[in-house]
Formats: structure tokens, C-alpha cells, sequence
């Protein structure tokens, strides 16, 4: 027996209820999906801005490291020219007749020769300093992050807050002392260390008498003097390690930047610390160049020997006594065995302890 309609049961609304659910769940997948791809792109441009910053440093570094070659092989021209000078002075050779143990002419020169050092020394210190070389590369490392990354710029480090990074005031100095104008040291890009026995003498006859006739052989004063500098190490102590993290300053579906910290982040969560910050780190270095002689021994490492090897045309093999302003930067990775300060990893390892993170840098691959 058929039931009177007003007896049936009523479906009508059970399909809207099922498709809203539905459409529920499809929209949070969507929304987890598209959160999901907000924070692996901006980890990718996290870490491209990372690279880029970090590369800019370098690269400004390399172009200090060029104008430091250049002015070091002005101190060389200056050892040069002081030689030639001496060596031919006052006639084919040799100085004139004089009869005391000095030549008084030859000695004026070489007073000139030493402030001509003088000179192309401190424009060396001056040009190598920290001041003149690494703070102005930090600054256009971070011009490049905030370029790059909008907000990026207050959570980018280039450690040079940590005692013996490469980049820290007072991990390199440049030593010197100059013949008239005294000496010191102050931080540099890398430590330099200066030749300061560099041989400088003259020769002359002495002679004495009414017609100035012979009464010995001829004479070679020789004086030492300060000149030119090297690196003890030719490997790249001239390197640097940057960083990037936090969240962007932007706004899209939950992710809500506020300057003051309180903010959703990713996710819902807080982009100031957490599981929720976003890390990327990269490493560069300037590269090829030679900014001055090194590891020499004898009469080659300050320039004695005949011809003296102050600097040699650069050859194939880039020998270590040359001086070649061809500096350049490139990308290095966290594991590679830079010398000169603190190595990447371990700066990567003390950085992440100050975030509260427990980092395996071997999953760096940058």
C-alpha cells in the first residue's frame, strides 16, 4: 500500500550537503596546495637572492682586490724606477769622481726614491684597508638583497658580526712600515704582509788627489729598503658566506607580513622564528688574480736577484711571483675547504645555532 505524499520521506538537500562537503574539502586542498607552492617559491627565490647577494660581495671584493694589484705594482714601478735612477745617475754606469764613501748626488736621488715609496705605500694601506674593501661590498651585497626580495634585506647576514669570518673587522690586517712616515696596521680585505729588505745601492769610483788620481776600487753603498707586499697563501682566504631568511613583505591567501612580527606567516605561523622561518645560504669568493709575490725564497722574494723578479707577465700557469689585477667572483659551495678564517660550514653551523636550528650543512648544496 502506497504511502500518502505527505507521509514520504523528504531527500531533497542531501546532494547539496554532500557537493558543499565537497567543494569544502576541494578548496582546502587547493588552498594547502597553493600555500605549499607559495613557500617553495619563495624558498627558491630566497635562495637565488641569497646567491645574488653574496655573489655581489664577492665581486665587489674582486674589484678591490684589482685596484689593490695596481697599486702594488706602482710600489714595484717605484723599486724600479729608484734602480734605474742609481744605476745611472751621473754617468754611463757609474757615479762621477768623489772622494768620500758616499756619492752626495746619488744619495739626493735616493732620498727622492724614498718618498716616491713613501707615497705608493700608504696609497696601498689606504687602498687595502676594511673601510675601502669590505664595508662597501657588505653595502652592495645588501642593496642587491633588497633589489631582489622585498623585505629580504632584514634577516640578511654576511656574518661580519662574527669574530673570524673573512668578512669581519679585524680577521685581516695590513702591516706596514715606510721610510720616512712611520708605520702601523689596520684591518684589511686579507693580511698582507710587506718585503722589507729590498736591496737599492750605487756604485761610483772614488778618487782623491791634486789630479784625482786612483786610491781605491770603486764604491757600492747598498741600502735596504720597505716596498711591495704579498700574501703568505695564494689560496682564497678572500672569501664570503651570506644569508637570507624570514618571510616576504607581501600578502596572499594566509600569509600576512607585518613589520612588527605579528604577522601569520606560513601556514598560520610566525615568520620571525619557528619551523616557519625560511632559510637560504650561499657562498662566493674573488678568484685568478694575484695581488703580489708570494711564497718566494732568496734573492727572488724581494726582487735582488738580476733580473729582479719584482712581477712577471702572467703565463699560462699563472706563476705565484706575479702581480695580475684579474680578479673575479664566482659561486662556492658550503663544503668547500676555503682557507682564511672561519671555513662556510662552521659559519653556517654558529648561525644556525643563533636561530635555534640544528643544521646538517651537508644538505647545502650552495
Amino acid at each position: 500500500m502506497a504511502l500518502h505524499p505527505r507521509f514520504q520521506p523528504r531527500r531533497r538537500g542531501q546532494a547539496a550537503v554532500f557537493v558543499a562537503l565537497c567543494l569544502m574539502s576541494l578548496l582546502l586542498v587547493v588552498a594547502f596546495s597553493t600555500n605549499t607552492g607559495i613557500v617553495v617559491n619563495d624558498r627558491i627565490r630566497m635562495q637565488e637572492t641569497a646567491d645574488l647577494a653574496t655573489y655581489a660581495v664577492a665581486y665587489s671584493e674582486a674589484a678591490s682586490l684589482n685596484d689593490i694589484t695596481k697599486k702594488n705594482q706602482a710600489i714595484a714601478d717605484a723599486a724600479q724606477d729608484c734602480r734605474t735612477v742609481l744605476a745611472h745617475g751621473g754617468a754611463p754606469w757609474v757615479w762621477p769622481c768623489n772622494c768620500t764613501s758616499t756619492d752626495p748626488g746619488a744619495e739626493i736621488a735616493l732620498q727622492l726614491c724614498k718618498v716616491e715609496l713613501d707615497m705608493a705605500i700608504l696609497d696601498f694601506v689606504s687602498t687595502a684597508s676594511y673601510g675601502r674593501t669590505v664595508t662597501p661590498a657588505l653595502e652592495a651585497g645588501m642593496a642587491t638583497a633588497k633589489a631582489n626580495f622585498a623585505g629580504s634585506e632584514r634577516r640578511t647576514t654576511f656574518f661580519d658580526d662574527i669574530p673570524g669570518s673573512p668578512t669581519a673587522m679585524g680577521t685581516y690586517w695590513v702591516t706596514w712600515t715606510t721610510n720616512f712616515a712611520g708605520g702601523g696596521a689596520i684591518p684589511s680585505i686579507a693580511d698582507f704582509q710587506q718585503m722589507r729588505d729590498t736591496a737599492f745601492n750605487y756604485q761610483f769610483m772614488q778618487f782623491c788627489g791634486s789630479h784625482c788620481a786612483p786610491s781605491g776600487l770603486a764604491m757600492s753603498p747598498t741600502y735596504t729598503l720597505p716596498t711591495w707586499f704579498y700574501k703568505d697563501d695564494k689560496e682564497p682566504d678572500v672569501w664570503v658566506a651570506g644569508r637570507v631568511a624570514g618571510t616576504p613583505a607581501k600578502r596572499f591567501l594566509d600569509t600576512d607580513y607585518r613589520s612588527g612580527g605579528t604577522d601569520n606567516g606560513y601556514f598560520g605561523a610566525s615568520s620571525t622564528g619557528g619551523d616557519d622561518l625560511l632559510v637560504a645560504y650561499a657562498v662566493a669568493k674573488p678568484y685568478d688574480g694575484s695581488v703580489g709575490p708570494s711564497n718566494l725564497s732568496g734573492l727572488a722574494a724581494n726582487g735582488n736577484s738580476t733580473p729582479s723578479p719584482v712581477y712577471q707577465a702572467k703565463g699560462i700557469d699563472y706563476p705565484e711571483m706575479s702581480m695580475y689585477d684579474e680578479y673575479r667572483a664566482r659561486m662556492a659551495g658550503i663544503q668547500d675547504g676555503l682557507t682564511g678564517g672561519l671555513d662556510p660550514a662552521t659559519l653556517v653551523m654558529l648561525d644556525g645555532i643563533e636561530l635555534g636550528k640544528s643544521w646538517d650543512t651537508s644538505r647545502f648544496e650552495h
